[in-house]
């Protein structure tokens, strides 16, 4: 997963100049089936929509696996990866399935769903692993989200970048409500609990030739 469709994580990464504000800790409550979170993100001139949502459950084996999906829209393009997986979404104890869809809304009829090997998913772990966490969660606060007035903390962060969070437990997946610093910014756009899956049809399986085991 080395598209350039996820390079926007990147940027992400710059609010982590601050270690006191982040460590393996808390996070935003376990999402559940059927709950999803948007985003939109400023990074210098790039403008996107940031979704993370659970569309899904089934049983694999003795376990419960959840569908989860993460869309990215930009605007020519729709990159969005759904993914099986066993336990946390940020930290899966197992993927068992990975399907890639790029959507080029000018020409929306070549757009196939594409399912690729899931060893071929170490990037996307180890972006979603660096989303930030709290363990110093800063001031209560009361924020406002849409019509309904949330807990929430906020946190002024330090380095060159400067962020301001505002983090709130009652948020799924990360927590995050709001990061800002002078060159990008990050807005909790919406949330909900009826999520539905943005890949409706049966994907292209994908099998990738493995050079190192030719001999």
């Amino acid at each position: 997963m080395d598209s350039k469709y996820l390079i926007f994580f990147i940027f992400l990464l710059t609010y982590l100049e601050s270690p006191n504000l982040y460590s393996e800790c808390n996070r935003g409550r376990k999402a559940e089936n059927g709950d999803w979170v948007t985003y939109s993100i400023y990074s210098g001139k790039e403008k996107m929509e940031l979704k993370l949502a659970i569309v899904g459950e089934e049983k694999e084996g003795d376990e419960k696996a959840i569908w989860f999906e993460l869309l990215v829209r930009t605007r020519e393009l729709d990159y969005i990866i759904k993914r099986l997986i066993v336990g946390d979404p940020i930290k899966p104890d197992r993927v068992i399935r990975q399907i890639v869809k790029v959507v080029n809304k000018n020409r929306p009829e070549y757009s196939p769903a594409i399912e690729v090997p899931v060893d071929h998913s170490d990037k996307v772990d180890d972006t979603l692993k660096s989303f930030p966490c709290f363990d110093e969660i800063g001031e209560k606060i009361q924020y406002k989200l849409g019509k309904k007035k949330i807990d929430a903390y906020i946190a002024k962060g330090e380095g060159e970048t400067k962020p301001t969070i505002i983090f709130s437990e009652e948020i799924p997946f990360f927590g995050i409500v709001k990061i800002e610093s002078k060159q990008s910014k990050i807005d909790l756009l919406n949330m909900g609990r009826n999520a539905s899956t943005e890949i409706t049809e049966e994907p292209i399986r994908l099998m990738i030739q493995d050079d190192n085991k030719i001999k």
